[in-house]
């Protein structure tokens, strides 16, 4: 082997087992450090009484079906296309969508979160327009007069 090969492998070895110690060091001094910690706070034991009397809240849980029924009555309308599970800011709820696209977010402990009514569309057809320009029978002014009239004549 050539002496530029053999130094070059030396050097790379000494860097790796440099770092390599660096590591270790590290780790050892970080562990060292915890166990310090531990030592010199022992835990807190803390009695709290709790009142026996005093009834604890378990948050209910509603069913999806509970949900779409709640959603029903808040809408107004019954026509229920979906209930699925859907998160609204980051609160797990119920997304009930209904046919027209109105949308009612129900939370899991059955509060309403949101309301979202669909716009209403109103399509508005007009009459069609008659255009005849050429004078020859069509709408307007040329029709006759259906109103009966009496004959005057003065014959003086």
């Amino acid at each position: 082997m050539r002496k530029s090969t053999i130094f070059i492998s030396s050097v790379l070895t000494t860097f790796a087992l440099v770092v390599l110690f660096g590591v270790v060091k590290a780790y050892q001094n970080n562990t060292m450090t915890q166990a310090a910690e531990a030592v010199a706070q022992p835990p807190a034991v803390v009695n709290v009484a709790v009142p026996t009397d005093v009834p604890t809240q378990v948050p209910t849980i509603i069913t999806p079906e509970e949900a779409a029924q709640l959603a029903v009555q808040v809408v107004g309308h019954d026509n229920l296309y979906s209930a699925e599970t859907s998160t609204f800011n980051n609160v797990p709820a119920y997304l009930i969508t209904f046919t027209n696209k109105d949308v009612v977010y129900i939370g899991m402990d059955g509060q309403v979160l949101s309301v979202q009514i669909a716009p209403i569309i109103v399509n508005v057809v007009s009459a069609p327009q008659n255009n005849n320009n050429g004078g020859g029978g069509g709408g307007g002014g040329g029709g006759e007069d259906h109103t009966e009239h009496e004959d005057h004549d003065d014959d003086d």
